[in-house]
């Protein structure tokens, strides 16, 4: 592992433990094991260390998360690709969201994040608005569904602390990641069949209701 690498590695560690007001670039040159001025070497200052931080995680994040949009399929395949690929990598990441959730909470990387997201949320709206028209406004629109999902997948990890008292378990264990997984595929179950409903002419859908639901 490069100086950098170690670095990086580092400070991953103590943002995510103690936030990035806390942690101090002695903290982060004694965990990594290199010298102070190597970190001012190859990142000028603490707040380059978490662009630089960030940036690594949102690209990772974000190619493995196109390339699922990308790949053949319907939505509800796709989306529920994108909910295991998403959910394995905040599990593999813990401290990503800890980092995030402080910096959306006010601290001075609000713009970087929002930069990373925009690349991936728009391609979302525009595949869900693709497969079904009406979603590009309604109960059902597009950029809300995609908002309740990043809800439901990134929450789960931020609280993760909390949770662990609310339900009694360890949020965060391979069991619990599981069952998330799982429920997670039924809301997108339940979402689609709202959607596909909701395509359905008014008419064809009384008929369906006249002959007991049946098509």
């Amino acid at each position: 592992m490069s100086a950098r690498e170690q670095i990086l590695k580092a400070a991953d560690s103590l943002f995510g433990e103690v936030g990035f007001d806390a942690a101090t670039t002695r903290e982060i040159a004694e965990l990594s094991g290199v010298n102070k001025a190597l970190i001012h070497y190859h990142f000028k200052s603490k707040e380059a260390l978490l662009e630089a931080l960030l940036d690594d995680y949102y690209e990772r994040l974000n190619t493995i998360l196109l390339a699922e949009l990308r790949k053949e399929g319907s939505l509800r395949e796709k989306m529920k690709r994108i909910v295991d690929v998403y959910v394995d990598f905040l599990s593999r990441n813990l401290n990503f969201s800890r980092i995030v959730q402080r910096e959306s909470a006010g601290g001075g990387q609000m713009g970087r994040i929002r930069k990373h997201l925009v690349p991936i949320f728009q391609p979302g709206i525009e595949l869900i608005e693709e497969a079904y028209p009406e979603t590009r406004s309604g109960d059902l629109a597009a950029p809300h569904l995609l908002v309740s999902f990043y809800g439901m997948i990134v929450s789960y990890f931020t609280f993760s602390g909390v949770l662990e008292r609310l339900i009694g378990k360890d949020p965060l264990s391979k069991n619990e990641i599981k069952q998330r997984k799982r429920h997670l595929y039924r809301m997108v179950e339940i979402v689609v069949a709202s959607l596909e409903e909701a395509a359905v002419p008014d008419g064809d859908r009384r008929g369906r209701k006249r002959q007991g639901g049946k098509p």
